[in-house]
């Protein structure tokens, strides 16, 4: 079973508590206006890795935790539980996803049960940049935090939002909540730069 992929980042200190591994799957039809990762709109095969040796390739890092973002995670759901349940969770600061969709849209999809009862929390809904947030892992006011019966991951532990650059391959990635305008980018790409949003 695989994933079609967007990215990973291996070490991550901007999305969820602790140093987290971080993938992005490829593929959302929710066209949220003002989305962070246009580019993970495209349902094209973009990198599919089988979820099995993605897993150990996670386990072998001994991260604090996992976050599963997009595109739409949950629009590969069967590959995502399979993926969850080679898992089996053995992080510190759990695993969180990132899904557009709001709750009772979440609950209409066969295995959101099982998936929520093997991560810790859900941040659930559409971005809306109209009710944009900064103080909160929330990106908007809209947005929801699901979490599962036994999570480990608290409530307090996602306040606040901050970013990362990562350089890698000659490439600057910005991975967490960055505020990037159409003048930063330009100038950073003037300088040589090819920025990636993940």
């Amino acid at each position: 079973m695989t994933f079609n992929l967007l990215g990973q980042t291996p070490s991550t200190f901007s999305n969820g508590p602790g140093n987290r591994y971080m993938i992005h799957l490829q593929g959302c039809n929710l066209g949220c206006k003002g989305c962070f990762n246009p580019e993970s709109w495209s349902f094209k095969l973009k990198n599919q890795v089988d979820v099995f040796k993605l897993a150990e390739n996670i386990l072998e890092h001994q991260p604090d935790g996992l976050t599963i973002s997009g595109g739409e995670p949950f629009l590969q759901a069967p590959a995502l539980l399979k993926f969850l349940q080679t898992l089996n969770n053995p992080f510190p600061k759990g695993i969180l996803i990132y899904s557009g969709f709001y709750e009772n849209e979440l609950q209409k999809i066969p295995e959101y049960s099982q998936i929520l009862s093997l991560i810790d929390v859900v941040i659930s809904g559409r971005f809306d940049q109209n009710q944009r947030v900064y103080n909160s892992m929330l990106s908007s006011k809209n947005q929801n935090f699901i979490f599962s019966e036994n999570s480990k991951i608290k409530n307090e532990e996602l306040n606040g939002q901050n970013f990362e650059i990562i350089i890698e391959n000659e490439k600057i990635k910005l991975t967490g909540f960055p505020i990037l305008n159409k003048n930063i980018r330009k100038d950073l790409e003037e300088l040589g730069f090819s920025i990636e949003k993940k």
